[in-house]
């Protein structure tokens, strides 16, 4: 009875080991797609800086200090106009938005851990930097704000983009439960 026990967990343990090595795998996707979806953030800034003629572009993911986050900066031979700033400010939250587009657009991608988290991480940011901006407060704590926050700094109407950020989001949840796309590994049932 002993060997057959030890036959049957000798038979199983390449199973095991397989589906572990495969949930490794997944959770280093899931992991990739969501520094990526920040890095695709930062680069938006990045190329917005970079088409107003910024020098010295760095970009920082994760953002020194946090674990989540990213952070773009330029140096500028001339302060930037308020449209050209406002383009700053929406030009992170487009690029992550248009990532994840592109990954609900392409069904290929539906099934990669990468991709989902991808899409998810550019969705949950949305909804984070809405959260944030009516939930914080500039100068408190250390809060400098985030892109929302500068957008109106820069004369922008802070309303109407959280607005258009969650009723994007939100088309963007409906979607991805049509089409079966997990937010990081779960499925959409509303």
């Amino acid at each position: 009875m002993l060997r057959l026990c030890v036959a049957a967990a000798a038979c199983a343990l390449p199973l095991r080991t397989q589906a572990l090595e495969s949930d490794l795998l997944r959770a280093a996707e899931t992991v990739a797609g969501v520094y990526s979806s920040i890095g695709v953030h930062e680069l938006g800034h990045a190329l917005v800086y970079r088409a107003l003629g910024a020098q010295d572009i760095r970009i920082d993911v994760p953002r020194p200090g946090t674990v989540l986050g990213g952070l773009t900066t330029a140096r500028f031979s001339a302060p930037l106009s308020p449209g050209e700033r406002q383009a700053v400010a929406v030009s992170g939250l487009l690029a992550a938005n248009l990532a994840g587009e592109l990954v609900l657009q392409r069904r290929g991608l539906h099934n990669s851990a990468y991709a989902q988290s991808l899409l998810g991480t550019a969705v949950a940011s949305n909804l984070v930097h809405v959260a944030q901006y009516y939930g914080r407060v500039r100068g408190r704590n250390g809060w400098a704000g985030n892109d929302i926050d500068e957008y109106e700094l820069s004369g922008g109407n802070p309303h109407a983009l959280s607005a258009a950020l969650v009723a994007y989001s939100l088309w963007t949840l409906q979607r991805m439960k049509k089409q079966d796309v997990p937010l990081f590994f779960v499925n959409l049932r509303f």
